[in-house]
């Protein structure tokens, strides 16, 4: 194994990454369960539920066990701190995406628009939790609105389809904003600050 392979074995394994692949195996797993039900609502629940328990896998891995001693080394954090939640999250998204369109029933499938943005965004809600108060504590804010808005349901006010973007129908203009937005603001400031404390 070269120099450069073991980096990024050490990396990977600092960051607990393949256990998290196996969180995301384990939710694609819940994803499939859930499509046993004969109860859309109850598949489209469970495939919901699986994205959550994906992203709080995310948040233990946005953080090494000593970010003073990786910020003063000369690598580009930044490049790799974008490229790990990408990748993270795509990875989710593609495991998940590909369960639904396997397992998926078309009456019962959580429709890709919803699928797409609550992965990207809870990802980065987590990534910008990380970013604001550090990575332990991370996959509060994003579990905690995600449940919050799975008990709720979709409103049909302005402000409740912002604030219930996860459940809204995907083609809600209101709902993919506040997504896209989450998106945006969460990736880029997990890449600039990084992990606090």
């Amino acid at each position: 194994m070269t120099a450069g392979m073991r980096g990024i074995a050490l990396y990977l394994r600092s960051r607990a990454i393949p256990s998290t692949v196996l969180v995301f195996l384990a939710a694609a797993g819940l994803t499939c369960a859930g499509y046993l039900s004969d109860d859309p609502m109850t598949a489209r629940m469970v495939g919901l539920i699986a994205v959550v328990l994906g992203i709080a896998a995310i948040a233990r891995t946005l953080s090494g066990p000593d970010e003073e001693l990786e910020h003063g080394t000369p690598v580009p954090w930044r490049l790799i701190r974008l490229l790990q939640v990408s990748l993270l999250g795509g990875t989710l998204l593609g495991l998940l995406a590909a369960v639904h369109q396997i397992a998926g029933k078309r009456a019962h499938a959580v429709p890709f628009g919803n699928l797409l943005w609550a992965v990207l965004a809870l990802t980065a809600v987590t990534a910008l939790a990380t970013a604001l108060v550090g990575a332990q504590a991370a996959w509060v804010p994003a579990i905690g609105w995600a449940l919050l808005m799975l008990v709720v349901g979709p409103r049909n006010s302005v402000g409740g389809q912002a604030l219930t973007w996860m459940v809204q129908d995907p083609r809600t203009v209101t709902s993919t904003t506040v997504a896209a937005l989450l998106t945006v603001v969460g990736v880029a400031a997990y890449t600039q600050r990084g992990s606090r404390g």
